[in-house]
């Protein structure tokens, strides 16, 4: 998530202990851990509440999926459709019909 390598979390735990000491350190991490705990907590009861109300939502791992790939989004969504360029009428020429859209440094712009 952080993209923390060893190196790293020995120069934060160092850090750490030399601006709160040793003493209070231990306080200070289990504050981060309550925090945390009750951050995940709310989370959960947000996803319940949501999954709830739209029941057909896909599942977090596929949003995960969905959000980092944007191939896959739009493979995704094309499939909700329910068309599939195979379904789309075609010309006398056996051509798909054009959307519209024009790509940059298409002939047919100038």
């Amino acid at each position: 998530m952080f993209n923390l390598d060893p190196a790293k979390l020995l120069i934060i735990a160092v850090v750490a202990v030399i601006l709160l000491g040793p003493d209070k350190l231990p306080q200070v991490a289990r504050q981060a851990g309550a925090a945390w705990r009750s951050f995940n907590d709310f989370r959960r009861r947000m996803e319940d509440e949501v999954r709830s109300s739209i029941p057909d939502l896909p599942s977090t791992n596929d949003l995960a999926r969905l959000a980092r790939s944007p191939t896959a989004l739009l493979d995704h969504l094309s499939s909700l459709d329910g068309t599939s360029s195979a379904d789309l009428p075609a010309d006398e020429s056996g051509e798909l019909p054009s959307s519209g859209i024009v790509a940059p440094g298409d002939p047919s712009l100038n």
